[in-house]
């Protein structure tokens, strides 16, 4: 058989013969476009032989627009990937965490590092503050009072005893866990996004849990992590009040950053950690003409949305901080705004989330079971390089 090219040039040269075709010309017009219609199908059928082969070969899958990572030789991540795609997984045998009788697998690591992205998205207290991952508990050694020099030392008298003293910050491993059942059948016949779908929804779980936490529900020591905007109940945090009972304005964020901030620390890495309702409250705050004060562009011709930043400072929403309502509850304890600088506050996570598919405990009922677990804790450091903005009751 001819070549495709080949082929084409022929029937081309045939159909644009002047006059009627003989009886010869459309027999080989009918061979010319059979053989055609083969090629076209085995090219096909190579296509998706490539297109297969390709997909054997990755090595784990990421959750959103990514849909592979990096490849990898290792026998775990390729029995899993093939797993994913064709779910095969006699080669799965190595991977057992847990009895045959549960017959637990853990997910590749590559594919955790991507659910910790997701995690960090969802979070926005994790974009303003310092996170590390830790393989065991932590203690912290910190200076517990800042000491103070008041005068000079003369000459041949003792130094002067500023009374340093130290404390100990130490970091638990809480943990969140999930779990999900999806059935063999939706498992078996959409494997990857079901993958997908299950474990970004987990990570998006656990990181809305934890934000929380560290914003405003966490009960410190040993109970849980400490709460950022608690900002009474937070020892050595600057707090300043708003001017006016029940009412934050753009003036409130001012007095926060210059008076309330000790000039020494205004060199740090700072963001406004904010609920959606006070945010909204001070981009609607006007001045004495009725002209938005942190929306200049909707009293022009641009109609864009705002800015991320005030003042030039990074604005990070979280919709689990205080909201307004909370805030402005009396007696003020919720900071409506937190001035946070990113070395005050550190959240320690223990290794990545986890996560675990189980065929078997539920396979006489038909169900496929995922879970994951994330361990973690968040501690204030130097709560005094920080400032929360508390409304007036």
């Amino acid at each position: 058989m001819s070549d495709k090219k080949t082929l084409e040039v022929e029937l081309r040269g045939i159909l644009e013969t002047e006059g009627s075709l003989t009886d010869e010309q459309c027999l080989r017009v009918d061979v010319i476009e059979a053989d055609l219609d083969k090629l076209e199908i085995e090219a096909r059928t190579e296509n998706a032989r490539e297109v297969a082969s390709k997909r054997l070969t990755r090595t784990s899958f990421g959750v959103g627009d990514k849909n592979t990572r990096s490849n990898s030789s290792m026998t775990s991540t390729e029995a899993y990937a093939k797993w994913v795609l064709t779910g095969d997984n006699r080669a799965l045998g190595d991977q057992l965490t847990t009895p045959d009788t549960a017959g637990g697998y853990a997910v590749p690591l590559d594919l955790q590092s991507e659910l910790i992205t997701v995690l960090n998205g969802v979070s926005g207290v994790r974009q303003c503050v310092d996170v590390r991952n830790y393989d065991f508990d932590v203690q912290i050694a910190q200076v517990a009072d800042r000491p103070t020099i008041t005068n000079f030392t003369g000459e041949n008298t003792t130094y002067d005893a500023i009374g340093v003293t130290f404390g100990q910050v130490r970091s638990y491993a809480f943990k969140s866990a999930a779990e999900s059942f999806v059935s063999e059948e939706l498992a078996q016949d959409a494997r990857p996004a079901v993958i997908q779908e299950i474990l970004s929804a987990h990570a998006e779980a656990h990181g809305l849990f934890w934000d929380k936490q560290y914003a405003f529900t966490g009960a410190g020591t040993s109970n849980g992590p400490e709460a950022i905007c608690q900002s009474d109940a937070v020892t050595g945090l600057n707090v300043v009040e708003t001017a006016a009972s029940g009412v934050i304005d753009l003036a409130d964020l001012m007095t926060a950053y210059y008076s309330g901030l000790p000039a020494q620390y205004r060199g740090g890495s700072f963001s406004w950690l904010m609920h959606p309702t006070v945010e909204a409250v001070l981009r609607a705050d006007v001045d004495g003409n009725q002209r938005f004060q942190l929306m200049p562009q909707a009293m022009s011709s641009y109609q864009g949305m705002p800015s991320g930043n005030i003042l030039g400072i990074p604005v990070v929403i979280s919709t689990n901080a205080p909201t307004l309502a909370e805030a402005t509850a009396g007696p003020t304890v919720a900071a409506a705004v937190t001035l946070i600088d990113r070395s005050s506050y550190r959240i320690f996570d223990r290794l990545p989330m986890t996560t675990q598919r189980d065929e078997f405990s539920k396979g006489s009922e038909g169900m496929v079971i995922f879970r994951s677990k994330l361990r973690s804790d968040g501690r204030w450091l130097a709560p005094y390089r920080s400032v929360g903005i508390k409304i007036k009751a």
